[in-house]
This record gives C-alpha cells, structure tokens and sequence, in this order.
C-alpha cells in the first residue's frame, strides 16, 4: 500500500511536471530525462533497497555528461538547466526509507550531527536572506548531501552491504578513468562544445591532448575528488577492487594524473600515509608494502603513457613553488581575505563565497574567495568567525566518535582518513558541498558504528 501511494504521488508530480513543459521544447526533453532518471530511483527508494546508495552516487558522476549530451542533441549551450539539479532531486529520494523507519540514532551520533547543524543552519538562514537564490542554490548543495549520513546512521548497513558499495564505486572510477582518457585522445563533440561554451579556458585548448580531461563530472577537481576517494578506498581489501583488481587502480591513477590536479595529489599521499599509521599493527606492513609495489609500477608507466611529460613537469614544479604562479596566487588570497574576515565577522551565509556566487552575477560577500582557493578560510567566510570554529569542533567531534568506536569496525580507519582528507583539501581550497560533500559524508558516515543496545534517542527529539 505504501509502496502503491508513493508510485500514485510520483506520477502525479510526473504528469504536471509534463503539462508545465509541453510548450517548451527543450524543458519538455530535460524533464523526460531527469523523469528516466528519477523513476529507478524511486522504485529503489520505495522498496528499501541496498541498490539506492550506489544509484544516487552514479546519478552524481554521470549528471554533468547526461547535461552536455542534451546541450549537443539541442545543438545549443545552457549556462543553467534543470538537469543541473538532477544530483541534487535524486539524492532526495533519500528521504523515502529514512522516513519509512522510526528514526533512532545512538547519543554520542545525535551529538555530533547537532553539532553540524548547528552552523549550517546559521549559514542558510543568513545565506538565503543575503544571498538569494545563490543562498538557497548553495544550501541544497550542504545540507541534501548530508541525508547520505543520516540514511547511514539510520539504516545501519552491514559490511557486506558496505564493501558492495565500495565495490560499485571503484568499478565506477575505473570507467570514468577510461573514459577519461577517452576524452583525452579524442575529445568527443558534446564535451568539446561545453568547454568552449562554458569558456573552461582553465581546463586548456579543446583539442585532443591539449586539455585536462574531466571525464563525466564538470571539472578536474571534482573529478580528482572522486578519483582519490576511489584509489584509498581501492586498497583497503582486495574484494573492494574486484573485477579490475590492481590493473583497476593504476587506471585510476593514471587518470588521476593527467587531471594535472597537484592538490589532490598531495591529498591521496598524505591519506594514504594515514591509513598505514592508523591501520593494525597486522596490517600496516602489508598495506606499505602493497602501496610501494602500486606507486612504484605508477611511477615507470605514467612517463611512457600520452602526456606523460606534462604529468612529470607538473611533479617538477614541487620543487620550485616560489616561482609557482598558482602558488603565489594562493599565498595571496590568505593575506588578502584575512583583513576581510575581521571586516565580516558574522560571515556570508551560504551562497556567498565559490560557484553558487555566479547565480549572483559572479558577486559574492567575499570576492578574493569566489574561487574557493582556501577552504579554512572559506569556512569562515561562511559560517563567520564564531561559526568557523563550530564548525571546526564538529568535525573534532566527529574524529572523536570514529576513533573510540568499535576497533573491529572494518571502515572505522576509511573514516578517519576521509576526516583527515577534508583537512588536507582545505589547505588547497574547496568547501563541504556536492561531490565534496557526498564523499566525505559516505566514508565518514561508514565509519560510524551504533550498538544496538545503545539507541535510544530519536532525532525528532
């Protein structure tokens, strides 16, 4: 019966989605796709299924190409479409099997998420009453990322139900790598007419090996983002790697390469340092050992494969950052926003700081952060200075809860590394919001481990 009246709702929506779009071409074939998309969704979503995480996590990788595949069977280039929010609306379906059972979370849990929400909240309220509709824009982008937590402390997956997901994820990267590559040699036509109309002039010329390639995600970083995520979570158990085993990791690498992304970089080294210390004493050899034997074949591949001399320039220049221009331009940012962050203590609110601003006209509260080039600084553009800082206790709860949780955890060390993974990635800049957020959510949520005999306070409380 329930199951009947959801399907009923989700057709009526359907049916008025389709008469507000019939006189509108274009809105009539973005809302037929994000229809064909959402109804799995909703099937997976009304039945409780285990399938519904790794749904909602394709929907997000491959959302920007279904965008760039309707812009070229259109024949014209969308700053904003409704296939934009496609992510955003799946990931909703969320909602469905949480709302199904009675929410019941652990205290320690219900501490640490009200710690969360707490700032984020302040930055919505503020964001959406300064910022318009970058505010709301930016607030989806925190908060509908976040139901990827709560349908986690929730449900309490098991690990085989966990090591599925991670298996599903890891295939997922090695397509996207190959695509990757695809794109780097080839540059299909939907991709070339994004770069040019959305004037990616920082991705480099649109020609083949003249760019970095961005696979079906709409940049290198938030494809290095995935791509990281995928190569730790690749080496914590060879199930996890399965069908592509090994060979499946040092696709993902090699992709991750010629995103020429340093940052990220630098982020899965000191990840993967941390998931050695943090491992077992049984385990902490062979995971060091395995590591060297992956990036030492990495090594001596990467210079023999097409554009590998730019990858090992972009090593190089490591060596030399004071005459880096990227560098320097990040050194300058933190001396300039700083002044700007005593100036605004209260903060932007969300909206007011990265991507989002273009829905402004490209202003924002803080225009020496628009780029997002230092995520600790962002956060307290944001949140303000007050907010930062519970924000910041937050995530120190967080850490907290995962470290003294179940030793046996399988996923309790991925947890802890994807904490110090965000960390790291503010240095270079970012914020907690889409796929950012979607991955930190789902590795740290992993992490957490409830014991039965100690729920018992519910979230509407």
């Amino acid at each position: 019966m329930r199951t009947l009246l959801i399907l009923i709702v989700g057709s009526l929506i359907a049916v008025f989605i389709g008469r507000y779009a019939s006189g509108n071409p274009e809105l009539l074939m973005q809302g037929s796709i994000l229809a064909a998309v959402l109804i799995p969704g909703f099937i997976l979503a009304a039945n409780d299924s285990n399938r519904l995480i790794p749904y909602v996590i394709t929907i997000w990788l491959i959302g920007p190409e279904l965008r760039r595949l309707n812009d070229w069977v259109l024949g014209d280039y969308s700053s904003l479409t409704l296939l934009s929010l496609t992510p955003l609306i799946t990931t909703l379906l969320l909602l469905i099997p949480v709302g199904i059972k009675r929410v019941r979370i652990e205290n320690s849990v219900a501490k640490v998420l009200n710690a969360y929400l707490i700032p984020f909240l302040y930055a919505a309220v503020l964001g959406v009453l300064l910022n318009k509709t970058a505010g709301i824009y930016s607030t989806g982008n925190y908060f509908i990322p976040l139901l990827i937590f709560v349908y986690m402390i929730v449900k309490r997956p098991d690990d085989q139900v966990k090591q599925s997901w991670l298996k599903t994820m890891v295939t997922m990267a090695v397509l996207l790598s190959v695509y990757a590559w695809i794109q780097y040699l080839i540059l299909p036509p939907w991709d070339l007419m994004w770069m040019e109309g959305a004037k990616m002039v920082s991705l480099g010329k649109p020609e083949p090996l003249g760019f970095r390639p961005f696979s079906t995600l709409n940049s290198t970083g938030t494809l290095s983002v995935f791509l990281v995520a995928a190569i730790l979570a690749g080496i914590s158990s060879p199930q996890v790697r399965k069908p592509f085993g090994m060979i499946g990791v040092i696709i993902i690498i090699s992709a991750l390469g010629i995103t020429l992304v340093r940052a990220s970089w630098v982020v899965l080294l000191i990840c993967l340092l941390a998931y050695v210390l943090l491992s077992s004493k049984k385990n902490r050899l062979k995971s060091l050992g395995g590591i060297c034997i992956l990036f030492a074949g990495t090594y001596f591949v990467l210079p023999l494969l097409p554009g590998g001399a730019s990858m090992m320039d972009r090593v190089g220049t490591f060596g030399s950052l004071g005459e880096d221009h990227s560098a320097n331009a990040r050194l300058s940012i933190v001396f300039n926003t700083i002044p700007e962050l005593f100036t605004r203590p209260l903060g932007g609110g969300f909206g007011s700081i990265g991507k989002s601003t273009d829905l402004n006209g490209g202003e924002g509260a803080f225009n020496t952060l628009n780029s997002v080039d230092n995520g600790y600084l962002g956060v307290f553009a944001v949140f303000g200075l007050v907010g930062g800082l519970l924000f910041f206790r937050a995530l120190f709860m967080h850490w907290k809860l995962i470290y003294k949780g179940a030793v046996h955890n399988t996923y309790r060390v991925l947890g802890l590394v994807f904490l110090i993974n965000l960390m790291v990635a503010y240095v270079f800049g970012g914020e907690l919001v889409s796929m950012s957020a979607l991955i930190f959510w789902f590795f740290t949520g992993m992490g957490v481990q409830q014991s039965e005999e100690q729920l018992g306070r519910s979230l509407m409380n």
